[in-house]
């Protein structure tokens, strides 16, 4: 593989909606891949829809040298791609930096919403629900679903999340629910099932988010679009709550200045929703090795530290701490000190699994059905 790979040009398709990770790859993964490998990292803004259709056209067109070397997946597109056999592997067993820095007992180098891997996609890193609120205004945040509930109806129009159907961070906090408002274990949770059990045991969340929809912002009618928009009104004091994916977000933005050093962030007790985000290398992808030796060095303590920095990216770490050396595990403990930035400790404690691709998709339909559309 290393004498395969090195020197040659990988093209990476990949969402590309992100400053910060636009520049994490352009301005610090891709010199780090030429002085190391000499490989030229060719990255190319694809929306997950584009670049599965694009796959996809390439299988049915028998094109056996693609255009892409490595690409960015994860969830219901893995589900995609391997029932259309998209996806060369398996890999994951020739990666030196997964072997090394990564637990092989981890669910989630098992299973992608409940879709085996089978060591067709190698994991990059991990996010998790996190609301932030102000310490300034709220001394003491509700800890619950139900808490948020009474603090709502004593707060009308101070709360609202992002769209479900459009955002990912609102759709997780719809999910999360699931653990505390529904009498299921994990297990029962996370299996498949059919649309009809899936409406069954929605029915307590979809009653609690009709109940709370006429206290929210503009009682429910609308909903903010996005984890931007809504970050914008929290800013802007128009609500008293904000939330997102990215673990190191709420730092982040306290280091831009666009919160102050008064936010502080929330997890409820009850633990809210996890999940992971993969590299994979289409079936046709001409540079393989190559691919390879971007996905290792992607996966080595480095680079995973380096995004996990709240100025870089904010982006969790698929690596194991405990397997880090001391010197390693002090620049993480440096990293996790700081105001608004939670620990890898308190995260896994709270971290519930996520649901099945297909019954992530039913929860998104229920939700327009039964509460959106109200």
């Amino acid at each position: 593989v290393m004498a395969a790979g090195q020197g040659t040009t990988v093209t990476i398709v990949m969402w590309g909606g992100n400053d910060q990770v636009n520049r994490y790859m352009d301005q610090w993964v891709a010199p780090a891949l030429l002085d190391q490998y000499q490989i030229t990292l060719r990255r190319v803004p694809m929306n997950a829809p584009e670049f599965m259709a694009k796959f996809i056209n390439e299988k049915r067109s028998s094109l056996n040298r693609g255009t892409a070397d490595l690409v960015w997946i994860n969830g219901e597109n893995l589900r995609t791609a391997r029932e259309a056999d998209l996806l060369w592997g398996p890999f994951t067993h020739l990666l030196p930096n997964q072997q090394a820095y990564m637990n092989p007992e981890s669910p989630d180098l098992q299973f992608d919403t409940g879709v085996p891997i089978e060591g067709y996609q190698a994991l990059w890193g991990r996010a998790q629900l996190v609301l932030a609120y102000d310490s300034a205004r709220i001394s003491e945040p509700p800890r619950s679903y139900g808490q948020l509930l009474d603090w709502a109806r004593e707060n009308p129009g101070r709360l609202t999340y992002p769209n479900p159907v459009d955002d990912f961070a609102g759709a997780a906090f719809i999910r999360s629910a699931y653990y505390e408002l529904t009498d299921l274990t994990e297990e029962e949770l996370t299996r498949e099932m059919s649309r009809g059990e899936a409406l069954a045991l929605s029915q307590p969340v979809i009653d609690y988010f009709l109940e709370l929809q006429p206290h929210l912002w503009r009682q429910g009618k609308a909903y903010p679009a996005s984890q931007a928009q809504l970050d914008d009104f929290f800013r802007n004091g128009e609500t008293d709550f904000s939330m997102g994916f990215e673990v190191g977000k709420v730092l982040g933005l306290i280091r831009q200045g666009v919160f102050p050093e008064s936010i502080k962030t929330l997890i409820f007790d009850n633990g809210s929703i996890g999940n992971s985000h993969y590299l994979a290398v289409p079936f046709n992808a001409p540079e393989k090795a190559g691919a390879l030796l971007v996905i290792d060095f992607l996966q080595s303590p480095q680079a995973q530290l380096k995004k996990y920095r709240p100025e870089v990216w904010g982006d969790m770490p698929g690596i194991d701490p405990t397997r880090l050396s001391n010197e390693l595990q002090a620049e993480l403990a440096v990293i996790e000190a700081q105001p608004g930035m939670p620990s890898l400790e308190t995260l896994a404690k709270a971290r519930v699994p996520e649901m099945h691709a297909q019954t992530i998709d039913w929860i998104k339909e229920f939700w327009e059905e039964e509460v959106g559309g109200r």
